[in-house]
């Protein structure tokens, strides 16, 4: 399916935050809230809003004294311009989540190494690697850790707060969720930081979708080996996408020993970063940015 023929949509999902722990009532609100402790030993409250507006976010903005901001995730859904018959909706989408799995590569522009990377089959299971295998349409792709500071996922979005959508409400999602770190990394402090936030500038591109791998010419390089690379680089793309290309980029400083060693265990099942490199699709970018 051509980029042209998708609708690509952009939302806050949810914003969760903090005033020191304490329940304030609230007008009512568009979006629905939830309130938790984190720590069950402790009496702090946090409230999350699920498809907050923009005026949702002023009236908690005003009545917390701007919070803080301790999690937020941004949905981008793909799905068809063109109506169909409930069951043609559906191998669409199912067709469209096969090729976006072997192109979602967030990891590209990622402030922290993704150590965890694969997809789950049910709740509660581990992800199983995908350097040798595409993602399947009743699959979460998954990068990331519940409790990282960034995590991205990928899935046939059926369900709304455990109800079933309708057919055309069903979309592919992706989604990227930034825990307390991760939000400070990307300038959103308190609350009010989401007002005229620069979604496009920063974080788009934590949705990126790539078109093609290309052999990395070097100087020396021959005809034979040009077209060895050329092959080992295209049956790998018809194996796994991008899953089967290493990233390349060295970790940050502050990434646990252990994430490294995961990400080191999954490049011994990769193509070498200094061999290939990974094209970026800019037309589903380019949509992408205009949604955000």
């Amino acid at each position: 399916m051509l980029v042209d023929e998708l609708r690509f949509s952009a939302k806050i999902d949810y914003v969760t935050v903090t005033n020191g722990g304490i329940k304030i009532p609230l007008p009512a609100l568009s979006g629905s809230i939830e309130w938790t402790r984190p720590n069950r030993r402790m009496a702090d409250w946090q409230l999350t809003i699920h498809d907050p507006t923009p005026a949702d976010l002023r009236v908690v903005t005003k009545a917390y004294e701007n919070p803080m901001v301790m999690a937020l995730e941004v949905a981008v859904d793909l799905t068809p311009k063109v109506r169909r018959e409930p069951a043609e909706h559906a191998r669409t989408l199912e067709t469209v989540f096969t090729a976006v799995a072997a192109q979602f590569r967030p990891e590209d522009k990622a402030l922290w190494v993704y150590g965890r990377r694969g997809a789950v089959s049910g709740r509660g299971k581990k992800p199983e690697p995908l350097e040798r295998r595409f993602g399947r349409p009743n699959e979460e792709v998954v990068h990331g850790h519940r409790g990282d500071f960034m995590q991205a996922k990928l899935y046939l979005k059926t369900l709304d707060h455990g109800a079933l959508l309708s057919e055309h409400e069903q979309s592919v999602r992706m989604e990227i969720t930034l825990r307390r770190t991760g939000c400070m990394e990307f300038g959103l402090s308190n609350l009010s930081d989401l007002f005229g936030y620069s979604y496009r500038k920063k974080l788009a591109t934590q949705f990126r979708i790539i078109d093609r791998p290309e052999v990395r010419m070097v100087r020396g390089m021959t005809a034979e080996e040009l077209a060895k690379r050329t092959k080992r680089m295209n049956r790998a793309w018809q194996t796994a996408g991008v899953s089967k290309f290493a990233v390349g980029d060295a970790p940050r400083a502050d990434t646990l020993d252990r994430e490294i060693a995961r990400v080191q265990a999954r490049e011994r099942a990769q193509l070498p970063a200094d061999q290939f490199k990974l094209v970026r699709d800019q037309g589903a970018n380019a949509k992408i940015g205009a949604a955000c």
